[in-house]
């Protein structure tokens, strides 16, 4: 994306975000964050997080809460930490619950455990693996190692290497399972794959046990290894390989020091292992450093990622593809940040496909889908939502429901909230596959619980209406349109003031409305329109009316089109214009609009033929304008 496309995109942005729009004003505080469209700006970031946090916004609470925790960009405070926290965490945000447990893990061991049971049972890996390790080592309760296992292997399904590793360990112990030896290799070895260095030093273990002692090497790139049972048995020969200038044995003690495998956790001690070992050339060593560096601020880790990104280290291509088109540390440099990006992407890294694909999505729809499609074929949960919104909408590629369907179906197995909105619509509306209002109900419910604000208004609809098996509830359908409007979705908006003036309560009504009508949504505009025509929640005001009708009137709305008619023709609000009247008119009549029809044949009697011929000509014009856009 081009700096002056950044900029424009900023603009539009910000524009919704001082109407209120949360989405919007989140978007706005990451692109301060980021230097995105605008130069980066701390506390203009920290400013819309804040405003998009008080909307109600999830995403933003969750942010904001770490940020205080933290004291990046705020002063550190805790206790707004945790009331930020806990208030994304009761909108059902899994990492909310889990940065929860955590702060309360000392002084609230059962809360923690029950914020993490939350948060593993909504499907976030790095809960299930600290409620794993809370069974396995009987906190806030009893060992129970049957239910430890379990929640490894929850979270070793989603490919964290300390689940996979924990498993391999319970496995060889016997721990939970029986003993199982070919299951313990086969996950230190996906450990390993990871660069698990407890992982690794089991498996040698493992294969010196199989082979009676004889040590199974394998030396792909020719690296110098230490012999002897001294590495395997004893930390202390790590420390001694690695002062006698082994890389491998340096960043594995960097690793050590990082984890806390067999050593006290020590960050400085990390660093500098690391820091040798990238000196020596070894590049997953420079990519740990640079992102050690990184995270503190420091600029030299730009010089380590580049240096590991060109051994071909897909991580660092990703990172400096980041950096190059955000602008952090660096000059802003879209071209040099895509080319770091197409390397990763070359190299099946799933996070620069997505981020490609997203970045092309508006210029080269087809490329877009290429780069989807391959991340959805490794199984990455928003890839596979992203395609299935290409097929379903038929950009880059034919239109395809069935298609569409099948993506959404396997995001949302993956717990992935958009994909399970868009699943329970096509249920709804019967898009790729047969009408079901009861699976529809199920998938929207669960993806609402998750904080997906078009979830939620939609699951507000059912409710309003009922459904199979689901009886009405005007309750919960209120309760859902609130959190979906709070969220900015203007659709809910104007839904919600519907729902508040059915109930009678017009200064409920007229506020959502107004939030709605302050970017153009034309229901919003023809419901507040009425309300100034009829002074009912505001004073009344015909030339404020005429304005709105004109924004619903323009959008197709035909009663809107038939209000706006009668005005002109009765000189309400505008100057008398009996061809405006008759255009209007005659285009709500063709939407069979009863009182168009009526107020259309009382026209024809006031009219002149010319004032008629013009009438339709400019009726005619405008239905060719809305087939062309």
């Amino acid at each position: 994306m081009s700096p002056a496309r950044d900029r424009r995109i900023f603009q539009q942005t910000i524009k919704s975000a001082r109407v209120g729009v949360a989405d919007a004003q989140y978007e706005v505080a990451l692109m301060y964050a980021n230097g995105i469209g605008v130069p980066p700006n701390i506390e203009q970031a920290v400013y819309w997080l804040q405003q998009a946090a008080t909307r109600g916004l999830s995403s933003a609470q969750y942010l904001l809460g770490t940020r205080y925790e933290s004291g990046i960009g705020v002063s550190a405070n805790l206790n707004s930490a945790v009331l930020w926290l806990v208030r994304a965490a009761e909108q059902g945000h899994s990492k909310a619950m889990y940065r929860l447990a955590r702060l309360y893990a000392q002084a609230h061991p059962d809360d923690a455990q029950a914020l993490y049971q939350q948060a593993a049972v909504g499907g976030l890996a790095e809960a299930q693996f600290a409620l794993a390790r809370s069974y396995q080592r009987g906190v806030g309760g009893d060992v129970d190692l049957v239910w430890a296992v379990h929640w490894y292997r929850s979270a070793a399904d989603q490919g964290m290497a300390a689940a996979q590793f924990a498993l391999g360990e319970m496995f060889s112990r016997g721990e939970g399972v029986l003993p199982d030896a070919e299951a313990a290799l086969r996950w230190y070895r996906l450990a390993a794959g990871q660069y698990h260095v407890g992982a690794k030093l089991a498996i040698e273990r493992m294969e010196m046990q199989l082979v009676g002692g004889a040590r199974m090497r394998r030396n792909p790139r020719g690296r110098r290894q230490l012999g002897g049972a001294e590495r395997r048995n004893d930390d202390s020969a790590w420390v001694r390989a690695a002062e006698s200038g082994d890389a491998e044995s340096r960043y594995a003690l960097g690793q050590m020091y990082t984890l806390g495998l067999g050593i006290e956790v020590n960050a400085l001690e990390a660093q500098r292992w690391y820091a040798l070992a990238a000196e020596s050339g070894h590049a997953r060593a420079q990519l740990a450093l640079a992102g050690l560096l990184e995270r503190q601020g420091n600029r030299d880790a730009v010089d380590w990622y580049l240096k590991a990104a060109a051994q071909g280290e897909a991580q660092a291509q990703f990172a400096l593809g980041r950096i190059y088109c955000a602008g952090q540390s660096v000059a802003p440099d879209f071209l040099r940040g895509m080319g770091w990006y197409m390397k990763a992407a070359e190299q099946g890294h799933d996070l620069a496909l997505v981020t490609l694909g997203n970045l092309l999505a508006g210029d080269l729809q087809h490329v877009a889908v290429h780069c989807f499609a391959q991340a959805a074929g490794h199984g990455a949960a928003q890839a596979q939502y992203l395609l299935g919104q290409q097929y379903a909408q038929g950009r880059g590629v034919a239109q395809h429901a069935q298609r569409a369907f099948m993506w959404f179906e396997k995001a949302a197995a993956q717990r992935h909230p958009p994909a399970e909105s868009a699943l329970g619509l096509a249920y709804l509306n019967g898009e790729g596959t047969e009408k079901n209002s009861k699976l529809a109900f199920y998938w929207l419910q669960k993806a609402a619980v998750q904080g997906d604000a078009v979830a939620q208004w939609h699951l507000s609809g059912l409710f309003a209406n009922g459904c199979d098996g689901q009886a009405r509830d005007m309750t919960q359908a209120l309760d859902w349109c609130q959190r979906a409007a709070e969220q900015g979705l203007v659709a809910a908006q104007t839904n919600l003031g519907v729902l508040y003036a059915q109930l009678r309560r017009t200064d409920f009504a007229i506020q959502w409305w107004e939030k709605a009508a302050a970017n153009d949504e034309p229901q919003a505009c023809y419901q507040l329109a009425l309300a100034c025509l009829k002074g009912e929640g505001v004073a009344r005001n015909p030339s404020r009316a005429f304005a709105l009708l004109w924004v619903a009137a323009e959008a197709g709305i035909a009663p809107a089109q038939s209000r706006l008619g009668w005005m002109y023709a009765n000189a309400e609000g505008v100057a008398q214009d009996f061809i405006a009247a008759y255009q209007w008119l005659s285009l709500a009549a063709a939407r069979s609009d009863a009182t168009a029809l009526d107020s259309l044949q009382r026209l024809r009697d006031l009219c002149s033929p010319a004032q008629l011929v013009e009438g339709e000509r400019r009726a005619l014009v405008w239905e060719r304008a809305q087939k062309m856009v």
